[in-house]
């Protein structure tokens, strides 16, 4: 998504762009699968914080005709989803959590998880937006900036009260939280921006339990593969190129050193004056002819599409987020359109995968019982993931956020090679659907400044 962002763009700038896909279809971890024409299940992301920044990219690359459909909400039909999620606690308690109001937060916390529950999370929220305000002119909406402009941050007395470098996300919250529940779902939150262990994800990962508050989470009716597809046709529209099938084996250098094309598998070379790089930083690496560096990578995931019978069928919400005591949740997506089918991330490694029965097992428990009326229609392991995307180990959320440094210094998008730029979950600004969309936005800024 991120290259499709930067594409779509820089095409839009009157620059010649060709896109290499190696696979046969757009959007890369934002994936989706057919079944038998009829049901397509989302198996990336479904939820969409932060659309301003999809809003953006549409209106900048669109049509200037005004008969043309060139806005997000002229090419999808976008809409808030209520409840954002449901939360199932291992002790039996659930957690319905309304979407961007503080109000109805603070009941259905207090409600589900006791008296006080509900002011106790929105210290976190208040905590996220100090930290949002210090990092989106500095760092998030400020193309190349790096670790100069962290220093500066941090010798600011407003940035260090907002970023706390040396307290975690739990460091944070331990004199706020009252209820070991208010934890399960605060680690949660931590493994979804890419923490592989709670007790060190910085206290700047408030500011993710912030934006879905303060923005809202929202669902495109069809599912959210139909934002994928509909970037795939504003690159064309703007005059792109996109060839399928085009993995690239090597990025190749001129003799001052500077990034000078590409290698595909096969042997053919495409020249390039810029090449923009939407992939791992360990598959960057590997392009370039060097080794990755030594990095700690994100929880891996299995998912399952299901295929379940609506006959006494349990009726589910968007998402619903199976809570442990130890490790990561289980995770059912549901799209309203398409009750039969559901996507169920379920948490794995690249060598032990669940089985089938396994999983409806834990479904069972937890008081989801489609036992009999469930088969599995398709099945993605995280080694799949791995082949698929080179990133290490098939990991669901790319490289492990266990440090402020690790948060929001990712991989810089202008590369020390000359003409190479890195977008992508493992490029600044972070990962997550929208963090891409401003990661190709700071690539066509830094090759060309805005108008």
């Amino acid at each position: 998504m991120a290259g499709l962002a930067a594409a779509a763009r820089l095409a839009t700038r009157d620059n010649s762009v060709l896109v290499c896909e190696a696979t046969d279809t757009v959007g890369g971890a934002l994936g989706s699968w057919r079944y038998d024409d009829d049901l397509v299940f989302d198996t990336g992301a479904y939820t969409l914080t932060l659309p301003a920044a999809y809003r953006d990219l549409f209106i900048k690359t669109g049509s200037r005709k005004k008969s043309a459909a060139a806005t997000l909400e002229d090419r999808l039909d976008l809409r808030p989803i209520d409840p954002v999620r449901r939360y199932l606690f291992p002790e039996g308690s659930r957690l319905d959590l309304p979407n961007a109001s503080r109000g109805r937060l603070v009941a259905a916390f207090d409600e589900a998880l006791g008296a006080g529950a509900g002011a106790a999370w929105l210290r976190v929220v208040d905590h996220g937006s100090q930290v949002w305000d210090a990092i989106r002119p500095a760092l998030i909406e400020a193309p190349g900036a790096g670790g100069r402009e962290l220093v500066r941050l941090l010798r600011t007395t407003a940035g260090r009260r907002a970023l706390t470098p040396l307290r975690s996300l739990r460091q944070l919250a331990s004199g706020w939280f009252a209820t070991p529940g208010l934890f399960l779902l605060l680690d949660d939150y931590a493994r979804q921006a890419g923490a592989d262990d709670p007790r060190r994800a910085p206290a700047a990962l408030a500011a993710r339990v912030y934006l879905e508050q303060a923005f809202g989470a929202w669902r495109i009716v069809g599912g959210m593969h139909r934002l994928a597809e509909e970037l795939g046709q504003r690159v064309l529209d703007r005059g792109a190129e996109i060839r399928y099938g085009a993995r690239v084996e090597r990025i190749e250098r001129s003799a001052s050193g500077a990034a000078s094309g590409v290698v595909l598998e096969g042997g053919e070379r495409i020249a390039a004056d810029v090449v923009v790089a939407g992939v791992d930083q360990a598959v960057l690496a590997r392009l370039l002819g060097g080794s990755a560096r030594e990095h700690s990578y994100s929880a891996a995931v299995t998912t399952m599409c299901l295929v379940v019978d609506q006959a006494d069928a349990p009726t589910m919400p968007h998402e619903t987020v199976l809570l442990a005591e130890n490790g990561p949740a289980m995770r059912v997506h549901v799209a309203a359109e398409q009750p039969s089918a559901w996507t169920v991330h379920i948490p794995a490694t690249s060598d032990q995968q669940p089985e089938f029965d396994e999983v409806l097992g834990l479904l069972a428990a937890r008081g989801i019982d489609v036992r009999g009326k469930a088969r599995v229609a398709h099945t993605i392991g995280a080694a799949d993931r791995a082949a698929a995307t080179g990133v290490p180990g098939g990991a669901a959320y790319g490289p492990a956020v266990n440090s402020l440094r690790s948060a929001l210094l990712r991989s810089p998008v202008r590369q020390p090679v000359s003409g190479l730029f890195h977008v992508g979950a493992s490029a600044r600004p972070g990962s997550g659907l929208s963090f891409t969309a401003l990661s190709g936005w700071h690539a066509a800024e830094l090759i060309r400044p805005r108008r």
